[in-house]
């Protein structure tokens, strides 16, 4: 009865796949799970995002008239913070909503194409599907440069995988969308083109290799005009918008501050190092195993795992991986399961990794949403009532002392900016000079101060002291995630107001 059934499903599943509903059939999935699971945009949860806030108080900016890069600062592309603009502009966190749905939808077409190459049937859903779970697994949230730069992944990876299985050259037209979608990606986050940077490399190292100058030079050229698409209508926004000096910042934000970032160090427990590396390197192996035969697919491979790792530093962020799942869905694909038994206890030790993964998501799910016991909302109504009487001026006033995130949610809770240039600093040299730069807190004489943990720096205790008092102390407490993510966390952050 169970093979019947079995049968039978896997028979509607293969009938589904091929009618004109199919693509229909995902975008339904795609937004379901971007409201489920997005936490920093989805109407069901309070929680405003950490990196999300910033990207959306980057969009407000840019509303407002100012200049990003030169009046607020932080380091990830212009064109993100452009799309949060026009989101915010036509609608807010919902309309983000909405298109995040559509990259997901743009994201999961692509996928199916690359699994289409390989796979027929029902097993193109199957295979499907458990690179969503990959993307359920490193989501943390949603609203993230390696979510938004997904579909401009999947695209090149799928022109370079569709000319390997026949054996042919990627055409001029090919490359030059593959150079538009790295364009667009540079402008997100540059680090996140490294998954298909193994395949562009291993194509114009091909040319010199075997000669062929001619076509070397043709795809080169395409391939940049492409990437100068995008790029010379941002150069020309900041140069009209603020000259050189506007160029100058958005160089450096777009790019050099991004890799500095990797060089700043913090603590991540030793149990998320272990998880995080152990997915790639697993993977990895996996991939050399099955592909071992296929040394001019497996090259290129991994070359890109290898930037993988080296572009994105020992910071271990889970969701750092999101750019990575078209190369573990390829994966997926051309696993052999008659192989040997290290293979298969590489994969038993994959499988039981991400069933860690997956904890965080549908434990935020069922507390925040299901339990309705979303912390987050209390948080943003207390410091509701601190505002709700300031006039909208001193809404904007307010000096996040701290630069900190958990401030950054707060104050976009209100659609208030904070009056403090740098929105998330990077401490890098060029970056603290551009702080020192900026008026100290002395001559500033912010009317607000926001203070996160309480923190303060021995030099500005004294004028703080003398010069403001303490008027409201904001119990920013999540300690009820500790069952979930096994840690806790308790914030308190308190207002000054100037005497």
């Amino acid at each position: 009865m169970f093979k019947r059934f079995q049968a039978s499903v896997k028979q509607n599943v293969t009938n589904l796949v091929a009618t004109k509903w199919y693509y229909w059939f995902l975008a339904l999935i795609s937004f379901v799970f971007v409201l489920l699971f997005s936490r920093a945009t989805s109407p069901l949860y309070a929680y405003v995002g950490h990196d999300a806030a910033i990207f959306k108080q980057m969009g407000m900016v840019i509303l407002k008239g100012k200049t990003i890069y030169l009046d607020y600062f932080d380091n990830k592309g212009c064109l993100l913070y452009f799309l949060h603009a026009f989101c915010l502009w036509l609608g807010g966190d919902f309309i983000i909503l909405v298109f995040q749905a559509i990259s997901l939808i743009v994201s999961l077409i692509l996928l199916d194409k690359i699994i289409s190459l390989y796979k027929e049937g029902a097993s193109r859903l199957y295979v499907l599907l458990a690179g969503l779970v990959l993307l359920l697994c490193f989501y943390e949230g949603g609203d993230l440069t390696e979510e938004w730069s997904l579909p401009f992944i999947c695209y090149p990876l799928y022109k370079f995988l569709k000319a390997y299985k026949n054996n042919k050259p990627l055409i001029a037209k090919d490359l030059y969308f593959v150079g538009l979608c790295f364009g667009v990606i540079a402008f997100l986050r540059i680090n996140n083109a490294v998954p298909f940077c193994g395949f562009l490399l291993c194509l114009f190292i091909g040319y010199l290799w075997k000669k062929q100058w001619k076509e070397f030079i043709i795809n080169a050229l395409t391939f940049v005009g492409g990437v100068l698409t995008i790029t010379i209508p941002c150069f020309l926004y900041f140069y009209l918008k603020a000259g050189s000096e506007g160029v100058y910042w958005m160089v450096y934000g777009t790019f050099i501050s991004g890799f500095e970032y990797l060089g700043v160090g913090f603590k991540v427990p030793v149990m998320v190092y272990l998880c995080y590396f152990m997915v790639v390197s697993l993977f990895l192996f996996i991939q050399i195993i099955s592909l071992k035969k296929e040394k001019s697919l497996l090259i290129p491979i991994i070359i890109s795992y290898v930037l993988f790792v080296i572009g994105f530093g020992t910071k271990c962020l889970e969701h750092y991986q999101i750019v990575m799942i078209p190369l573990y869905v390829l994966c997926i694909l051309t696993i052999d399961f008659r192989l040997n038994i290290y293979n298969k206890l590489a994969i038993g030790l994959i499988s039981i990794v991400l069933m860690l993964f997956l904890v965080r998501p549908f434990g935020f799910l069922f507390v925040e949403v299901i339990a309705g016991n979303d912390k987050f909302a209390k948080v943003n109504s207390d410091f509701h009532d601190i505002v709700i009487d300031m006039p909208e001026l001193e809404i904007d006033s307010i000096y996040n002392y701290n630069t900190d995130l958990a401030g950054c949610e707060l104050l976009y809770s209100e659609k208030a900016i904070q009056c403090n240039k740098v929105l998330y600093p990077t401490l890098s040299f060029m970056l603290q000079t551009l702080i020192d730069e900026r008026k100290t807190l002395g001559e500033e004489r912010p009317l607000w101060i926001m203070i996160y943990r309480g923190m303060v720096a021995p030099s500005d205790m004294p004028y703080i002291r003398d010069n403001y008092e303490q008027c409201y102390v904001l119990h920013y407490d999540t300690r009820y995630l500790k069952n979930i993510q096994g840690f806790g966390i308790k914030k308190d952050i308190y207002f000054f107001r100037r005497k």
